[in-house]
């Protein structure tokens, strides 16, 4: 008997990862988690713990020296899906 599966809907194809990230709020705040899944459009990413996060973020992946602007696509316990509102950059560009 087959498996159902609900179709892809994005429109890249996500990859599964573990990287380490921090996301960086609106307000300042930077709190760590890690990267679970990624494509070229968003990623999910796993907080170390739950926090109210705005609609407006930065999600940084320090061990890739990759930093992007993401609104919040949404919120599941620890987890959040965001979507890339720009296009991502170096960290060490920021730092010149």
């Amino acid at each position: 008997m087959p498996i159902d599966k609900r179709p892809e809907r994005r429109q890249f194809g996500r990859r599964s990862v573990f990287k380490s990230a921090v996301i960086v709020t609106s307000d300042g705040r930077r709190l760590p988690g890690a990267v679970v899944d990624f494509s070229d459009a968003g990623a999910r990413i796993k907080l170390t713990e739950t926090a109210a996060v705005g609609p407006d973020l930065e999600l940084e992946i320090p061990g890739d020296d990759f930093v992007v602007k993401c609104r919040l696509a949404h919120s599941e316990g620890v987890y959040i899906g965001v979507k890339y509102i720009k296009p991502p950059r170096r960290i060490s560009w920021a730092t010149r």
